[in-house]
């Protein structure tokens, strides 16, 4: 949806107390909406769709959650942040950044420190206000025709070469000559990668005769004008570039996107709530915008936490090698359960642990004396014998129906391609309209967000979160996994003309539907146990252990 400050949000519709804050008028409103549309029905299709868990658009929950900026956006809401707080505190521009990158970005906490105690906030920033020392540093003055050293190469000047040569800091009083001041600025800039907070070349006296660094930080405009004078352009550029950078760099609530060479940016707004299961973000409305989680920057992961993706990526990294050459070359024995490799062409296998006699097809007792044995019969093994692999079969259960769902989305692009040609084929070879053909695309977006849910739910599966209710959840699971596989068939069909019919239309909606409902029953479900879970951790009902499983620690 498109937002005031011209960026669209996907989250949902803005309100008219939004647009009206924005200086947006409900004309103004209509007619971007009514262009997004009219792009819509010249078949840009899946521009709203792809990848995004369109699950967090509750209707009981219509706020913007996040914007997507751009680089001009970027620069654009870090001049307005400056604006506000220097109407605030009538504090020129570059002091009201250092008090701004200070306090992280925040004008409320900004606001509430200054009113409680200014200078405090002022000496906290290393700035200077009106010529006033912020910071207990020695400040010494420079009298005319007064010879003065650079405190760092200890050159000396007088005379006319002092306002040639030199600069002085007047909120603590540190004078070096001007090329010191330019090798520290580059040393800063290129080596340290700072801008915002560049500190002072210059040193200061403790107490016990010790000395330390100058707390100051330099400000933007005497930075500029160094540079300037040192006629590094490219230099200028860069600090320029990385002070607006500044802005999303220690701003907890901006994070630039993570996907290959793209420049943007995200913002969460109040409404965004961190402890939800719906953290998806997108970078822009493009039709091949990134999604992301915002929490952990990777790719969107509901229902699972962001902790547990971390450890099951871990987990697949480490064991995933280890589990397939387990599987493929080694098998348990039957009486003591250890794992054993069978290294010789013989079937007869002695397992030294127990001194268990069987054979390696088929696991059966196998007469060692006469050698007797046969197993050519098949016999399905019906025992449930706990065994030291038990972990190791946990993980495989779970690894492999999550890379099972994780290949289906692989496919996901040429599933596009195939339904544009089908709904392209029913318009032309049917005789349908564009409206009529358009549950195709529904179902196509429908089955890749339930492939990406179920994709994620076997990692909540796998470490039983505290507040997993395990039984309903995967009561759940299986509903929405049934629904989406006949969902997906019936995608795959290659009679695509038999989908014109009223009858099998309306068999596809219908399981749309379906799938669709079963996908809400599930996330409804996991939301209501965790925000249940959490409330009694607060309210102190219930006691946070550690878990003893691995799982969740809540």
């Amino acid at each position: 949806e498109f937002h005031p400050c011209g960026a669209f949000c996907f989250c949902a519709r803005v309100t008219g107390e939004e647009r009206r804050e924005g200086g947006m008028s409900d004309d103004e409103y209509s007619s971007g909406m009514e262009m997004e549309d009219s792009e819509d029905d010249g078949g840009m299709f899946f521009d709203d769709e792809q990848d995004l868990d369109t699950s967090a658009l509750s209707k009981k929950n219509l706020e913007v959650t996040f914007i997507p900026l751009t680089s001009s956006d970027i620069e654009t809401e870090q001049k307005r942040a400056i604006q506000q707080v220097m109407d605030l505190t009538q504090l020129p521009a570059h002091v009201a950044r250092q008090l701004l990158q200070e306090m992280r970005w925040s004008y409320e906490a900004l606001a509430e420190l200054y009113f409680d105690d200014a200078d405090r906030l002022l000496s906290k920033a290393g700035a200077m206000v009106g010529g006033n020392v912020t910071a207990h540093c020695p400040a010494a003055a420079v009298a005319d025709g007064e010879e003065v050293t650079c405190q760092v190469c200890w050159d000396d000047c007088e005379g006319g070469e002092v306002a040639e040569r030199m600069t002085k800091i007047e909120a603590c009083g540190h004078v070096l000559c001007n090329d010191c001041w330019r090798r520290h600025l580059k040393v800063q800039i290129e080596d340290e990668g700072q801008a915002a907070r560049i500190p002072c070349a210059g040193e200061i006296s403790l107490e016990g005769g010790r000395t330390g660094r100058c707390n100051i930080v330099l400000d933007e405009v005497v930075v500029e004008k160094l540079l300037h004078q040192g006629g590094d352009e490219g230099l200028v550029s860069k600090y320029c570039k990385r002070l607006v950078q500044t802005y999303v760099n220690n701003n907890p609530s901006v994070k630039w996107c993570p996907g290959t060479d793209c420049t943007n940016a995200v913002r969460i707004t109040s409404s965004f709530d961190s402890s939800s299961f719906h953290t998806a973000v997108a970078c822009s409305a493009e039709p091949n915008a990134h999604h992301w989680c915002f929490n952990c920057r990777e790719h969107p992961h509901a229902p699972a936490e962001c902790e547990d993706v971390v450890k099951w990526r871990k987990k697949c990294q480490d064991d995933s090698e280890t589990c397939n050459w387990l599987q493929a070359n080694t098998k348990d024995c039957p009486k003591c359960r250890v794992a054993i490799n069978k290294d010789g062409g013989c079937n007869h296998i002695h397992c030294k642990q127990c001194d268990n006699h069987f054979c390696w097809v088929c696991l059966g007792q196998f007469e060692h004396t006469t050698y007797q044995h046969t197993c050519n019969k098949f016999v399905a093994d019906e025992s449930n014998v706990h065994s030291s692999r038990a972990a190791l079969e946990r993980y495989m259960h779970h690894f492999e129906r999550f890379s099972n769902h994780a290949k289906s989305r692989e496919f996901e692009s040429r599933l596009r391609e195939q339904t544009l040609v089908k709904m392209q084929e029913m318009q032309e070879v049917g005789n349908k309209t564009y409206m009529e053909v358009q549950f195709m695309k529904q179902a196509t977006s429908q089955l890749i967000e339930s492939r990406q849910t179920l994709q994620w739910t076997y990692v909540v599966g796998f470490y039983e979160p505290r507040w997993l209710v395990r039984n309903i959840f995967e009561m759940n699971q299986a509903e929405l996994e049934n629904a989406t596989e006949q969902l997906s068939n019936m995608l795959e069909s290659e009679d695509v003309i038999r989908w014109c019919g009223e009858k099998d239309r309306a068999q596809m909606i219908s399981q749309t539907n379906t799938v669709k409902t079963r996908l809400d029953h599930l996330n409804k479900a996991l939301e209501e146990w965790k925000t249940t879970y959490l409330k009694g951790i607060d309210d102190g009902s219930l006691v946070d252990e550690p878990p003893e499983d691995g799982g969740s620690q809540r």
